[in-house]
């Protein structure tokens, strides 16, 4: 029979900094949190615990009795006594009486050897094994909760770890969890040490239902009610905003689609990107054959982009548009922009407008507000919008956006050169639009903007918004906006990887925050009786680092940034006033691109396929849906502040015109587990089958494969993957899949299990 670990897990002690004390079945060993001294017999040594085994933590819900100032099971060090206290916790547990509760105070400052209990567990039967941890923590104030388990040799130091943290979470705790790969060498793993520790010197930290096991390839099961549970046997708490309490069994989500409740048409212009005239148009123009890249042309087809942003980016206001005309050997190389590299203006106004015809779509057209002049800018409205030029019923380019990120002063000189404050881009702005409105009066002309919120600075001048609305926003069709750059982790402060994936997956709600702040500004600020601007956000996208050596650079490929993607773009739908998106983006020569190279082949990266998702597998009328779901809190990390009940499950509900066919998407951002959905659909009857579309991949960091470019005198760093079973570093094509599969059995009530990480549209046809 298999002897129960937990029989013989004993607590530990500090006997002192850097002394080894061995006596006969007693070890003592280093560990962060001071010198240890773990008792353990030899046969626990020696049998440890065998597949199907269960949590080895002893009272692991710290529902059991109070001894040594601990709970059963656990050691309070004495050595860390003095900095802070451990108590019982009514209010935020997770199931059962009680959870665990660490006050440190100001004596735990910097420590070494932080405030913790713990619990030491013989490595024998764990070499070489992969090992499960979770727990559900909790922290309030300024103090961080880490829960940490360690693989120690016999002289105390530790030869691997894994530590899970929370800090400023919501009232309710939330569940983390992760793997230790314990080392197969006897003198690299002699014991394992379990902690459960407050760092900071105020607040409080809560700990409940620990689990350490040896990982079996799935998840551990629901863990059996402590004694202490309720009187019928079941947990005395519930889960956190609903969450199943572990990994294994599906999550479960309600939705319900109205499909006669109408909110708005879509507009196709959501779904645009931006193009750059550098570098051949970035590889769009084949300089040598005089015509665009056939297989960019195809890709760029596919995906249905529109409208698509030229000049682009910070080029914008240095760029001379007439620079960019005439015979191909006669064009001028000039700088990109102040003291900065130059190109050959081979891919100008004529191929921009050629390369948006190929693919189907429109250009969007950033005038030089930085350091050129009305006049330029109107002059290229009468070169486009000639009479004979444009297409009957309308102008060839209708989008005009009078400048780039002129509020921000940066910290480079092109940046420096072209920057004004509010009210000379107010006269500005005016000067222009009146200029080029007077060329052509179709054309709809946006200004540009931001509005600053939590960590995110939207522009250097904080009057930016008041004194550009109230002053030019009158005259303006839209008011163009960056601000879903996401997630900006600041390396090496954020090294865990999933959790910077679990950030990013949360930032669309501060997204639809700050536009809902927009929209508010905008009604409040632009005077009354001229137009009311429509929102654009002109550049958008996941965005880590844009320096070579971060090791979060290239980063933008992944499955996890697509998911990102496909959550923003919802926002945006749903958003009444958001007429014009452009993602930062389609092509470039490093990493920005949602079209890279592999072996010198150009492929699409996930967030390509997310935004394929919509334009090719959605709707064009926006209905009411709602979604009842598990949530969890995210923590705060470089730009992005923490947001608190975050739905693991995203949807957005359409249909198409003629409403035949009504559509379902639904976003998924467990790491882990399917989300099994119950779907009620009111107002239409559907046929008994329909087709799901998913997008999804082998991890959250899963790519396509696309390279970094090899460019001389430029290393890359390696870049980071996720710690347990990353696949950054093995991008192909069928690491990232869109698929589709027919669905049967489809009613006005159905069930249908969305997969961890994965983005589904589910196409449902009337019934005839």
């Amino acid at each position: 029979m298999k002897p129960d670990l937990r029989s013989q897990t004993h607590g530990f002690e500090s006997v002192g900094f850097c002394r080894l004390r061995v006596v006969p079945a007693v070890v003592a060993a280093l560990v962060v949190g001071g010198l240890l001294r773990i008792a353990y017999s030899p046969t626990a040594a020696s049998e440890g615990v065998g597949p199907g085994a269960d949590n080895i933590v002893q009272n692991p819900g710290f529902e059991e009795g109070w001894k040594d100032h601990a709970p059963m099971g656990w050691t309070f060090e004495t050595r860390v006594r003095e900095r802070g206290t451990v108590s019982r916790e009514r209010e935020r547990k997770h199931s059962g009486r009680y959870a665990v509760k660490l006050e440190p105070n100001a004596k735990n400052a910097g420590a070494i050897h932080p405030l913790a209990i713990g619990q030491g567990f013989p490595a024998d039967r764990f070499r070489g094994q992969r090992m499960y941890i979770s727990g559900w923590l909790a922290a309030k104030g300024q103090a961080v909760a880490n829960l940490g388990l360690y693989a120690i040799r016999s002289d105390g130091h530790i030869t691997a770890g894994k530590s899970l943290t929370a800090s400023s979470t919501g009232r309710d705790p939330v569940f983390h969890e992760g793997f230790l790969d314990v080392p197969s060498a006897a003198e690299s793993a002699f014991l394992l040490i379990l902690r459960c520790a407050a760092q900071g010197t105020a607040g409080a930290v809560y700990f409940d239902d620990v689990t350490v096991l040896p990982w079996q390839g799935q998840a551990p099961a629901e863990p059996i009610p402590s004694p202490a549970a309720d009187a019928d046997g079941s947990p005395g708490g519930s889960p956190s905003h609903g969450q199943a309490k572990r990994k294994g069994q599906p999550l479960e989500a309600h939705i319900n689609v109205s499909a006669n409740d109408e909110i708005r048409r879509i507009p196709r212009t959501l779904y645009g990107t931006n193009i750059e005239w550098i570098y051949d148009g970035y590889g769009l123009w084949d300089r040598a054959r005089g015509r665009l890249v056939p297989e960019v042309v195809r890709l760029t087809r596919e995906l249905k982009t529109s409208p698509l942003r030229f000049p682009g980016g910070v080029f914008s206001d240095h760029y001379h548009w007439r620079d960019g005309l005439g015979p191909a050997g006669l064009r001028k190389t000039t700088a990109h922009f102040a003291d900065g590299p130059s190109s050959r203006h081979s891919f100008g106004t004529d191929q921009a407008l050629a390369f948006a015809d190929a693919v189907g779509g429109e250009l969007l057209i950033t005038v030089n507000a930085g350091t050129g002049t009305a006049a330029e800018a109107a002059a290229w409205v009468r070169y486009v919008n000639a009479p004979e030029s444009g297409a009957s019923g309308g102008p060839r380019v209708r989008y005009w956006e009078v400048g780039n990120e002129l509020y921000g002063k940066g910290d480079n000189k092109a940046s420096r050169k072209v920057a004004m404050t509010p009210g000379q881009y107010a006269k500005r702005f005016l000067e222009f639009s009146r200029a080029m409105r007077q060329v052509d009066g179709r054309i709809k002309i946006g200004g540009i903007g931001g509005a600053s919120s939590g960590r995110y600075v939207a522009t250097t001048d904080p009057t930016w918004n008041r004194v550009v609305l109230s002053q030019a926003g009158a005259e303006m069709d839209f008011l163009a906006v960056h601000n879903a750059y996401y997630p900006m982790p600041i390396w090496p402060a954020e090294r865990d990887v999933r959790r910077i994936y679990t950030a990013m997956l949360a930032a669309p709600v501060l997204v639809r925050r700050n536009l809902e702040l927009l929209d508010a500004q905008i009604g409040s600020l632009v005077p009354k009786g001229g137009r009311q601007p429509a929102l654009a956000v002109t550049e958008w996208g996941p965005y880590f680092h844009a320096v070579p050596d971060s090791p979060l650079v290239d980063h933008v490929k992944t499955l996890g940034s697509a998911l990102y993607v496909a959550g923003v773009l919802k926002v945006f739908i749903e958003c009444p006033r958001m007429e014009i998106a452009n993602s930062f983006k389609l092509l470039d020569n490093a990493f920005m691109g949602w079209i890279g190279k592999r072996d010198g082949q150009h492929l699409a990266k996930a967030p390509y396929y997310a935004l394929q998702m919509y334009t090719a597998h959605f709707g064009s009328v926006l209905i009411r849906s709602s979604t009842r779901c598990p949530t969890y809190d995210s923590p705060a990390m470089g730009i992005m502040e923490g947001v608190d009940r975050v739905p693991y499950l995203d949807v957005v509900a359409g249909k198409s015109d003629d409403g035949k066919t009504l559509y379902v998407m639904a976003i998924n951002k467990h790491f882990d587990r399917p989300i099994r959905a119950t779907i009620e659909l009111a107002g239409f009857e559907p046929a008994r089958r329909g087709v799901a579309w998913t997008l999804t991949g082998s991890a959250v960091d899963a790519n396509t494969g696309t390279q970094l470019p090899r460019v001389p005198g430029l290393r890359w760093a390696r870049q980071a993957s996720l710690e347990s079973n990353g696949r950054f570093h093995d991008g192909g094509p069928e690491e990232v899949t869109l698929s589709w599969a027919r669905i049967d059995d489809v009613r006005k009530r159905f069930d249908y299990s969305f997969g961890p990480l994965s983005v589904t549209s589910l196409e449902i046809r009337a019934a005839r």
